[in-house]
């Protein structure tokens, strides 16, 4: 029985966090990040790959980034384009914001 409950709890934590990388790929498009994050090629922006690289064990960093409580470390020297787009970031919930991290972080 305890086995059971085991693997229950781990099935729907499992479950949650891939709900939440999805909910976070639905918040980067309609936020309209995507239209300078691509997942593995960078343009306006770096790629998603080269941000998960960067923040790889620190999805609380990038959250901060996010929120404007910290500098950027992926391609510091383009800020100034992203610089505007904090203003859509920064109104997002602390859940929104953590969601879109695990999914930026899951590439």
């Amino acid at each position: 029985m305890k086995k059971i409950m085991t693997a229950a709890v781990l099935g729907l934590a499992i479950t949650a966090a891939g709900a939440m990388a999805a909910d976070g790929g639905a918040l980067f498009k309609s936020k309209g990040c995507a239209a300078c994050h691509q997942a593995s090629v960078d343009t306006v922006g770096p790629s998603l790959k080269k941000i998960a690289q960067a923040y790889k064990g620190k999805e609380g960093d990038l959250v901060k980034f996010l929120k404007g409580e910290a500098k950027p470390i992926v391609d510091p020297a383009k800020f100034g384009i992203m610089k505007p787009q904090l203003n859509t970031t920064k109104a997002m919930s602390d859940d929104e914001l953590k969601a879109m991290a695990e999914f930026m972080l899951s590439h």
